[in-house]
């Protein structure tokens, strides 16, 4: 992320998405969920000391939702979380692919601002190459930066030929893709580029595929420096399961790196002694 903003995130973290307090999820069949609901689930997020919250306008109320809460926040509370929003993409989704016009995305973004009260971090929606390949676009979001309108700008994606091309852009600060060990193949991609974008993982339970078979957010201690992990519910309780996992995996990271040094430690010694 830019200037300040990016001093705030120096580890890996977990962060919550919001894509269910806003529309049905996780399947098209499912129950909207309840305001109320919606509301002691970013208390308890905060409680839990959770500062990053991912929405985006195609996740139907969710930044509305998003927006009355924030307001309702004491200022030194809002300053203390990071608030990341996506255009490019509505819901219910039309035919065909996203609008990326500048038009559609400069619509998209003043609603937002409207609805959130301050973007943090504004991303593109369904980022294709050939949107990477557009200098107007490219533009726009560079400028929206520079001019203080937002924090950061980002994308988000889902291939591999799209995370490439993003991270050879030096416009953008972030980049979101799903990351977990079912699938690592966005990992690799990410880690052979060796830039300093921040990334945003997303699905870290394969869409619950993985949910049950160890502590999912093991690969993510293990796989990056620095990111936040985007956990997604709409349950108090699920919330909280997800943040003990995730407090677990990071203590265990911790002992096996403290563990490491102090190998490295003795071996340096030993060897020392030996001269």
């Amino acid at each position: 992320m830019n200037g300040a903003t990016a001093d705030r995130v120096r580890d890996v973290t977990l962060g919550l998405g919001l894509i269910g307090i806003g529309r049905p999820w996780p399947t098209p069949d499912a129950p909207v969920c309840p305001a109320e609901q919606a509301r002691a689930l970013l208390d308890r997020a905060v409680a839990l000391g959770i500062r990053f919250f991912d929405t985006a306008a195609a996740y139907g109320r969710s930044e509305a939702v998003l927006g009355e809460y924030l307001r309702d926040l004491p200022v030194g509370r809002r300053d203390d979380l990071l608030i990341a929003t996506k255009c490019g993409e509505t819901w219910p989704a039309p035919v065909g692919p996203p609008d990326h016009s500048l038009g559609a995305l400069e619509t998209s973004f003043e609603r937002s601002r409207e609805l959130l009260g301050r973007v943090d971090l504004l991303q593109l929606h369904k980022c294709t190459v050939d949107d990477l390949r557009d200098e107007r676009l490219l533009a726009w979001f560079e400028g929206l930066r520079a001019s203080g309108e937002v924090g950061a700008v980002g994308v988000s994606v889902s291939s591999e030929e799209a995370l490439r091309a993003a991270l050879d852009i030096a416009v953008f600060d972030t980049v979101q893709f799903p990351a977990n060990s079912a699938s690592t193949g966005l990992t690799a991609v990410f880690a052979e580029a060796e830039r300093a974008h921040l990334p945003l993982l997303n699905r870290p339970m394969a869409s619950g595929a993985i949910a049950g078979t160890g502590n999912p957010f093991a690969f993510h201690r293990a796989a990056f420096q620095r990111a936040v992990v985007l956990t997604g519910t709409t349950k108090v309780g699920h919330l909280e399961a997800n943040t003990a996992a995730f407090a677990a995996a990071t203590a265990a990271a911790t002992a096996t790196a403290a563990a490491a040094t102090e190998q490295d430690r003795w071996m340096t010694t030993t060897e020392t002694r030996r001269r």
